[in-house]
């Protein structure tokens, strides 16, 4: 039995390790190498050139992926399939992404920084034979929005097109005569009308809870920030976005405050929902209002200006006058100049307590974490009710 303990131990642990990857459904497995098809897409309206070849490994887990860039060099990046935000380098590029799943469908938004800062937004889907891979790309650039829809081949699988069949013979209808005026009164559907899809329009403000502070002290452009609606919303009569669904923003410029009289600025946009059941939507909103922040919030700019606090500012400047005259004052006595003394002294403690509030107080543009802020929806949601579990 002693003998046999090692050898079932191993077999465990190999269990352990090839059960997660036995787990992944096939309509999700992405696992392959991959090769553009040329004729697939228009990929030539994207600002940005795609993959030429693409490898993917895939375990439960990540997906990690390789290509080859067009100068000839390696590109290696990874997803992590959890929700966790993922970072990566190409040339002078970094790259923030996050992966989620739509049913079969994974859904990746990287927001690019660099050079020229942007955001891609991919859909992967596989063909039934999973022979193909399709990738939905949508490009956001300060210049307005690209979308293409780029068709990868597995290696090996032949390619197959369709050949367009010779047109039909023409054929002839005989429309019948409108029915009476009466008749049709009697016939007209009643009801609610056919689409029951769910729309939370522009304009909308949604509630929600920052889940990680951020401040101009520390913040830099780029930084992710992650919230949770506090309310749910509603359209229609219906719940359309429940509440603790996920919304994802960024810090798209952080000017911390420095001088006498600069003030630090945040500018914060909003740009993913994902409700509980994994819906997700992209937009870009702009924060409308703060309850909690240290700053004034400009709703038109989505941004907030610190302000100092200078609740105490007077009495720290008294206290350094107080205490610079009481020294300026002993040492007045010991020189036969008392009142002389106390007035350098008060100077001096002006000085120092002035120096206090400035330094001590900068006007930083604070959000702490749980704070309530409200975003404005810039583009109307829609939601079908497979989509809200109705």
């Amino acid at each position: 039995m002693s003998q046999c303990a090692p050898l079932l131990v191993a077999t465990a642990v190999s269990l352990a390790w090839i059960a997660p990857l036995a787990a992944i459904e096939p309509e999700r497995d992405f696992s392959g190498k991959w090769t553009l098809d040329a004729r697939g897409g228009n990929h030539r309206a994207l600002p940005v050139p795609p993959e030429e070849t693409l490898t993917v490994a895939q375990q439960d887990v990540a997906v990690r992926c390789e290509a080859r860039s067009t100068d000839g060099s390696t590109l290696r990046w990874s997803y992590l399939l959890d929700g966790t935000e993922t970072r990566s380098r190409s040339g002078a590029e970094t790259r923030n992404s996050v992966a989620k799943w739509e049913g079969a469908a994974l859904l990746i938004n990287t927001l690019v920084s660099g050079p020229d800062n942007y955001t891609v937004m991919d859909r992967w889907t596989l063909s039934r034979d999973r022979a193909v891979l399709t990738i939905t790309r949508q490009v956001v650039l300060r210049g307005g929005e690209t979308e293409d829809v780029l068709v990868y081949r597995r290696e090996g699988s032949p390619i197959v097109r369709e050949v367009p069949a010779s047109p039909p013979a023409p054929v002839v209808e005989t429309v019948p005569p409108p029915p009476p005026t009466r008749q049709r009164e009697f016939t007209r559907p009643l009801g609610p009308p056919a689409s029951d899809e769910l729309t939370v329009v522009a304009g909308t403000r949604i509630a929600l809870a920052l889940r990680n502070a951020v401040d101009t002290k520390h913040a830099h452009e780029g930084d992710r920030i992650y919230l949770e609606t506090i309310a749910p919303v509603a359209a229609e009569g219906r719940i359309a976005i429940p509440r603790g669904s996920y919304v994802t923003g960024i810090v798209t410029q952080s000017k911390a405050a420095h001088g006498v009289n600069g003030k630090g600025q945040l500018f914060i946009r909003f740009d993913t929902l994902t409700l509980p059941n994994g819906t997700m939507r992209d937009f870009r909103s702009r924060l409308a209002s703060a309850d909690t922040a240290r700053g004034q919030v400009d709703s038109k700019e989505g941004k907030i200006t610190g302000e100092r606090d200078g609740s105490g500012d007077a009495r720290t400047v008294a206290l350094g006058t107080g205490v610079g005259a009481g020294v300026g004052s002993v040492a007045g006595a010991a020189s036969g100049h008392p009142w002389g003394g106390a007035g350098i002294g008060a100077a001096a403690g002006a000085a120092i307590g002035l120096a206090s509030v400035l330094h001590g107080k900068r006007p930083e543009a604070v959000l702490p974490r749980g704070a309530v802020v409200e975003m404005i929806l810039d583009r109307d949601l829609r939601f079908s009710p497979a989509e809200l579990g109705f």
